[in-house]
């Protein structure tokens, strides 16, 4: 997705999600795994889980936690390489894009 496409989407999904006080309370308690999640990593990147970007990475870190721990530009030339983003900020959005479509289609359903 295009930088300012992404942003300008991302902006919008947020914004729904903070106006609403249940929102808001979810998104608060998201966590990586339901970020990256086996099926968005599949869909929007090369590897298939959480544990295999981490282990492939040879960064030496265990978990998610551990990334601003490691050198951010070579951080993100691995996302890059192994995804559509050019950073893991802009990867993160487009988890979190993804996560926030997903939890409004749940909701909507939940109602009906």
């Amino acid at each position: 997705m295009e930088k300012n496409k992404l942003d300008k989407t991302f902006k919008h999904y947020l914004g729904i999600f903070t106006e609403d006080k249940e929102l808001g309370k979810i998104l608060n308690k998201v966590s990586f795994q339901e970020l990256f999640n086996p099926k968005f990593l599949q869909e929007n990147s090369k590897f298939t889980s959480m544990d295999d970007m981490i282990w492939r990475s040879g960064f030496g870190i265990m978990n998610l936690m551990e990334v601003e721990n490691v050198n951010q530009d070579k951080w993100n030339e691995y996302i890059a390489k192994n995804t559509e983003c050019e950073t893991w900020h802009d990867f993160g959005k487009v988890a979190m894009i993804d996560w926030m479509k997903n939890k409004l289609e749940e909701v909507k359903k939940s109602k009906n």
